[in-house]
């Protein structure tokens, strides 16, 4: 049974509704969503990183079925600051074996001109419309 309330311009009814709605066709576009979107932003993410040795980008990953994007540390870390790590003691990037490298405000400077620190905002700067668009069209399609 529904409550009215009148007002001298309006009317508030309030009542109880349920909606049922059926996701289940939804949970496998999903899924192939997340796990497309997990390797596209790391396909885009890795033109953006620094290639030394190629070891970042061949050990770079997706897990979770998408939801995770692994770009492996501590090295990835460094990296992905952009900022020179050196011995506290010598200012030197070659740091003492056990001793813990400190942050500088000096950039790193990388090789590959397509390089950059922050890689993942970079793709996302130059990707996302089209991440957003393909997820819309992958998730509504029937």
């Amino acid at each position: 049974m529904a409550n009215i309330q009148h007002f001298p311009k309006f009317s508030v009814v309030s009542s109880s509704v349920r909606i049922e709605i059926d996701l289940d066709s939804y949970v496998e576009r999903f899924a192939e969503a997340q796990e497309w979107f997990g390797w596209r932003v790391l396909q885009d993410c890795q033109a953006r990183m620094p290639i030394q040795t190629g070891s970042l980008r061949q050990r770079s990953h997706v897990e979770e079925g998408g939801r995770k994007v692994v770009f492996p540390g501590p090295y990835g870390r460094f990296q992905y600051g952009g900022k020179v790590m050196v011995d506290p003691d010598t200012g030197s990037p070659w740091a003492r074996q056990g001793v813990k490298k400190v942050l500088t405000n000096r950039p790193l400077k990388y090789s590959d001109p397509a390089a950059t620190d922050h890689w993942f905002e970079a793709a996302k700067a130059e990707y996302g419309t089209e991440w957003i668009d393909e997820l819309r069209r992958m998730i509504g399609r029937r």
